[in-house]
């Protein structure tokens, strides 16, 4: 026989009993406001990259005509200032899934704690179970290392600049040392950026999980309350 908390016989997750409906959880509150924004600011960011990108390859081409350390400046700047946009617009839209997941689960808390209050025989409402606890770590701790890579490639562009506007030629950076705090920054931000992306993932990943966890509880409910409702009839 199992141990730990069971609705007929299976086992679920600690849950709270009530006679009134639980309101939503803070990120559930956050999500149902945020979600909508945060992914319309995630697709302007990756337009704005897309656009710095067209920029780029249209300066890369007067480049290739004719050497200009302004221009060369500027190729290399933007060469660090396309990833940290376009990877800034990813941890926005990721943020933007995130958010709408914890949307779903407020609306399962909410509409779930309705049903039962209608029954009329107590609420059960489970605790926040800890795939849902490591969806929040994994999703915040993601976004903050994606914000610190933008900072970075700020910084990297900046270096960048400094480094080809005094050029001299093609091979010839004004500031050798600015280039390869450039690059050194560079390297690093991009593995740092791959990181991010993929902690992203793993943790949307916990948070559908999650979903799936609160549907089987609720549904183990109805079943519950359709059963008892037979027996005193």
């Amino acid at each position: 026989m199992a141990n730990g908390p069971q609705i007929l016989g299976h086992a679920v997750g600690p849950y709270h009993e009530t006679d009134r409906p639980l309101g939503l959880l803070l990120p559930q509150t956050v999500g149902s406001i945020l979600w909508a924004p945060m992914t319309i600011m995630g697709i302007m960011l990756v337009f704005v990259a897309f656009g710095l990108a067209i920029a780029r390859a249209q300066i890369t081409t007067d480049l290739n005509v004719e050497f200009s350390a302004l221009d060369k400046a500027n190729v290399e700047t933007l060469g660090q200032l396309v990833p940290g946009f376009m990877f800034l617009g990813f941890a926005m839209i990721f943020a933007g899934i995130s958010f709408a997941i914890a949307r779903i689960l407020g609306v399962f808390r909410a509409g779930g704690g309705l049903i039962q209050e209608a029954v009329g025989r107590g609420i059960k409402t489970p605790y926040m179970p800890i795939t849902a606890w490591i969806f929040l770590m994994g999703m915040m701790m993601a976004m903050m290392i994606l914000i610190f890579a933008f900072a970075g490639h700020i910084f990297a562009a900046t270096q960048a600049h400094d480094a080809w506007i005094n050029a001299t030629g093609p091979a010839n950076p004004g500031d050798v040392s600015s280039l390869g705090t450039a690059e050194t920054w560079a390297t690093w931000l991009e593995g740092l950026r791959r990181f991010a992306v993929g902690l992203y993932l793993a943790s949307i990943a916990f948070g559908l999980a999650t979903i799936l966890k609160v549907i089987r509880f609720q549904t183990l409910r109805i079943k519950e309350l359709a059963e008892g409702g037979q027996a005193s009839a």
